[in-house]
């Protein structure tokens, strides 16, 4: 195990945990018991938890809610940033503008070979159709309060969004699909990734300009806290710069490849085995 920036084990720190593959088993629903355990003990000895998930806030607010956090909570990968208890934070959000995503779905190639999308802002979300997968999976109707619509004519959607998500047609040419997403590069990001249990590669796009890295980077500013006196905890591609802006960065043993190739530590255990806990249990010598 590596060493922190200033050693002083005295030092209040602040903690930042991606939730699928990190803090949550692999099931996705809940989270180690020793996991739970240092996360609470660590902010009971005065350090800052903060979680930091692709996941909108409907998916997350039950484990922000167990692990008894009053933190900022942000989701989408930074796109939506709020305080869901003590609301002393003015919400932010990152979005895709409207005009930009009614250009993505008129794109003639494109929108012909969706066989699944979802729209998401902070309080709604559309999908083109019925999928227990995407429901489940994207947490759709976890909070009342939010609106969630099944609907074909997901080319209406009105207003911005944190998060446009595809999944195409089998034989769709991706190539032809990355080259009508470019012409949008000024505005968007767009990732990939193969979900566990489906074979599909859902395209996620976001702003552009949103990482876990930038982020850290304004948590930290909130709290007051040196970027050098922030520990990170992730395991996929989309905890890199999160990993690679704050002072420790561990990856999980589970993790990526590339995330473990940069981190300055790597967990002893998998999330399914409480990584997260017992690594921040030695680090920060909680008791």
């Amino acid at each position: 195990m590596s060493k922190l920036y200033n050693g002083n084990i005295n030092q209040k720190r602040l903690i930042l945990v991606d939730l699928d593959g990190t803090t949550l088993k692999s099931n996705g629903k809940e989270m180690h018991p020793v996991t739970i355990k240092a996360l609470k003990k660590a902010t009971e000895a005065g350090h800052i938890v903060c979680i930091v998930t692709g996941r909108p806030h409907r998916g997350s607010l039950k484990f922000y809610q167990d692990l008894g956090l009053q933190t900022l909570l942000c989701n989408f990968n930074g796109a939506h940033i709020h305080d869901p208890v003590v609301q002393k934070f003015k919400r932010l959000i990152f979005p895709i503008s409207e005009t930009i995503i009614q250009k993505i779905l008129n794109e003639d190639y494109l929108y012909k070979n969706i066989n699944n999308a979802i729209i998401e802002y902070y309080n709604k979300a559309i999908c083109l159709k019925h999928d227990e997968f995407f429901e489940t999976y994207f947490h759709l109707d976890s909070i009342a309060n939010d609106t969630f619509t099944i609907s074909k004519w997901i080319r209406e959607w009105k207003g911005n969004a944190n998060a446009i998500l595809i999944e195409f047609k089998k034989n769709t040419n991706l190539d032809q699909i990355r080259r009508d997403l470019e012409k949008y590069s000024n505005s968007i990001k767009v990732t990939t990734w193969k979900p566990i249990k489906k074979n599909s590669l859902i395209f996620d796009i976001s702003s552009r300009f949103i990482d876990k890295g930038m982020t850290a980077k304004i948590l930290a500013q909130y709290y007051n806290v040196d970027i050098r006196d922030v520990i990170a905890y992730g395991d996929e591609v989309n905890d890199k710069e999160m990993l690679l802006t704050v002072g420790y960065g561990v990856a999980m043993k589970n993790g990526h490849a590339d995330i473990k190739s940069i981190a300055n530590d790597i967990t002893t255990k998998t999330n399914d085995e409480g990584g997260v806990g017992y690594h921040l249990m030695e680090l920060l010598n909680l008791k």
